[in-house]
């Protein structure tokens, strides 16, 4: 597979400006400081690096959910075979780090898609197959690591309207990009229709679902649960999981509708936000204390601010309704089923086709709904817990959906592995 001439000669244009770029992002906490090499694909100095790994790719937070289920999936079927996972973000990095030593799982940063720095990579990491989540769909990541023969996957595989649409418009680049993998597991039909058209070849596409969510749930703190709860002091606790900048404010509206008997919890997906949701709090009336700054919630508070990494499970936990951000901007939303799991109604805005499929099939379950701003987010709210049958109901639905996800990375894990079984068959 070939790409146009045109990309490479972009990225060798800018190579100039990169570490400029890559030093300004980790001057504000986008970049790991002391890992800038990755980004170039100069691994000398790693001497952890696994012999012919799996790679699975994971851009963000969202997508190394996914990993980890695929990882688990993998490591169970074959634990001989190491896991290298690259992600592109600090906190998806983190997510990673978090993961128990004996799943076995390397990180590294994703090199930039340069093609000496993508060719670097692959000549130190040498991976026996790679598997790209979700959207992140570099093309010479994809490509020059096709050309080396190693069988590649798009797994829990999806593309956004926009992407779809400006995919289409570099129809040679598209080309060379999607007819690159053996096997694409999209996340639902349209979206196998989708990879089908871009790469001509939809004899290698097959619907797998999305992965962003393991059946398992993570492990809950205990200490952190009771803490909340007695803040709560027997109040409903509304959680606002995963916000962005310019949906605290509906969500701070909100708890001010919802009035005393209520106790929302904001979790912002970015923590380092977390005096900025702190500011918006205290120019709306509120005291807002912070878990990032170490400070608890007392039982006069109306808002806390959780700004961590790794709690959200114990905040599913704990909450008896998620409001799921991503959604109020247009951002494309937040996997729904990680909620779901933990049984609660879910609320979210209209922007969330990052995660339609999900999305259609717990709305249709009864356990997810549409708001588009504060009024809405708290009559909603206090409809569906004002009735503990209908509660009760939402649970169960809940659960059940999100049992149905988890078989999924097993499907997927076996799609690849065959892949890796027929490449050592020829």
């Amino acid at each position: 597979m070939t790409l146009p001439a045109s990309y490479n000669l972009m990225w060798r244009l800018a190579r100039p400006a990169l570490p400029f770029i890559l030093k300004r992002r980790a001057a504000t906490g986008k970049e790991d400081r002391l890992r800038l090499a990755e980004r170039y694909g100069r691994l000398e100095g790693r001497a952890d690096l696994p012999v012919s790994p799996i790679w699975i790719h994971a851009v963000s937070v969202g997508e190394s959910v996914g990993a980890v289920a695929l990882a688990r999936a993998l490591h169970l079927r074959r634990p001989e075979i190491p896991l290298l996972v690259t992600t592109n973000t600090v906190t998806a990095a983190a997510r990673i780090a978090a993961q128990p030593p004996e799943l076995g799982l390397t990180h590294l940063y994703q090199p930039l898609d340069h093609p000496d720095m993508v060719d670097g990579f692959l000549r130190h990491a040498r991976p026996r197959m790679a598997l790209f989540l979700e959207s992140d769909f570099w093309p010479n990541l994809i490509t020059r690591t096709a050309n080396t023969g190693v069988p590649v996957a798009l797994v829990s595989a999806q593309l956004s309207d926009r992407a779809f649409t400006r995919w289409q418009r570099q129809n040679a680049l598209a080309s060379a990009v999607f007819s690159a993998p053996d096997l694409v597991l999209a996340v639902d039909a349209e979206q196998a229709d989708r990879f089908g058209k871009l790469g001509k070849n939809p004899q290698n596409v097959h619907i797998g679902g999305s992965l962003k969510l393991p059946a398992a749930r993570g492990k809950i703190d205990s200490r952190l649960v009771t803490m909340l709860r007695q803040a709560a002091g027997g109040r409903r606790i509304l959680l606002a999981a995963s916000t962005h900048e310019g949906e605290d404010g509906t969500v701070i509206e909100a708890a001010a509708a919802l009035g005393d008997g209520w106790f929302t919890i904001i979790a912002p997906r970015h923590p380092d936000r977390g005096g900025a949701v702190a500011s918006q709090c205290a120019a709306a009336g509120f005291s807002a204390a912070r878990r990032g700054m170490g400070a608890p919630p007392t039982p006069d508070d109306r808002l806390y601010i959780a700004d961590t990494l790794g709690e959200m499970d114990s905040l599913f936990s704990v909450a008896d309704i998620v409001f799921l951000g991503g959604s109020l901007e247009p951002l494309g939303g937040h996997n729904p089923v990680e909620p779901a799991a933990h049984g609660r109604p879910i609320m979210t805005g209209p922007h969330i086709h990052k995660n339609r499929a999900e999305f259609a099939g717990l709305s249709a379950a009864g356990v997810v709904r549409e708001i588009t701003d504060a009024d809405g987010l708290a009559a909603a709210v206090r409809q569906i817990t004002d009735d503990d049958g209908q509660l009760a109901q939402i649970a169960q639905a809940a659960r059940d959906y999100a049992a149905q996800t988890g078989k999924r990375p097993e499907f997927a894990a076996d799609s690849c592995l065959e892949l890796i079984d027929r490449a050592g068959s020829t």
